[in-house]
């Protein structure tokens, strides 16, 4: 009797989803493990070198560099996930509806994620950002703005590649509504692409959230953020690089971890789908 060889998920994938939830744990449980509150400024601590209470110092207003790092994971993590999903969302729906119905439909939305894919995303979202005004909802709507024609562009070249096979025409015959094929049966087919590149898309928009508010169009003083503390830490790059050194690497290791998993998960998907 043969024995199914079922093909193991790798050590390494696994490595990498603790880590993912090391980080989401450390922003959620921000206020538990942060020593200090992050907003109390203390001019008489300013620039404090790493110490015992203060295991990474302090930023020019006194402000203990930990517990903002910690508190500043919320918003740059978080805000990111919220873009990611909000635009996989939105441009899945448009790509998934243009692809299967075609025609002057598939013109008209088509027309528009080519429009969208025209502009160079980050100065789009500079200017929208910038005519909002600041604040992470802000920041937020103007990532989602132009992020979406991506992941509708993609969902409907997918939708189009299987919107004439059989089983879709068998669906039809079988008198199924235009909706029940969708739900049923084209989402579900493009649904693990779709996830592999949302999983990669979380890294680049840590980073672009985190530029917006190093370009001051972020968060609002004196709310955490990792983008943010470098924009405030710059001034003092000659004198004390700590204050931009920490940040920074908050933002490239998260930004890491997030791509390797995104690698791994497609692997992980394409063994399996």
């Amino acid at each position: 009797m043969k024995k199914s060889h079922k093909k193991k998920i790798p050590k390494s994938f696994l490595i990498l989803c603790i880590l993912i939830v090391l980080l989401l744990g450390t922003a959620i449980f921000a206020p538990l493990l942060a020593p200090h509150d992050p907003n109390k400024t203390e001019l008489s601590l300013s620039l404090l070198k790493p110490c015992k209470e203060y295991p990474l110092g302090c930023d020019a207003m006194g402000r203990c560099m930990l517990s903002r790092i910690l508190y500043g994971a919320r918003v740059s993590i978080f805000s990111s996930l919220a873009i990611v999903f909000i635009v996989s969302f939105i441009g899945t729906l448009i790509g998934v509806f243009s692809g299967y119905f075609g025609g002057i439909t598939d013109k008209i939305l088509s027309k528009c994620i080519s429009i969208m894919q025209a502009f160079p995303k980050m100065i789009l979202a500079i200017a929208i950002a910038g005519v909002m005004g600041i604040g992470i909802e802000n920041t937020i709507f103007a990532l989602c703005i132009v992020e979406w024609a991506e992941y509708a562009r993609l969902s409907r070249s997918l939708t189009m590649g299987i919107r004439n096979q059989t089983f879709i025409k068998a669906a039809r015959v079988c008198g199924e509504s235009h909706f029940s094929i969708i739900i049923r049966q084209i989402i579900p087919n493009v649904i693990p692409t779709l996830i592999v590149n949302a999983s990669l898309g979380i890294a680049s928009m840590i980073m672009e959230v985190a530029a917006l508010s190093y370009l001051g169009l972020g968060v609002r003083s004196p709310m955490a953020e990792w983008g943010a503390m470098m924009n405030a830490g710059r001034n003092y790059l000659q004198t004390d690089t700590r204050l931009v050194i920490i940040p920074g690497a908050a933002i490239f290791l998260t930004a890491v971890i997030f791509n390797l998993f995104g690698d791994k998960l497609r692997d992980v998907l394409d063994g399996r789908v």
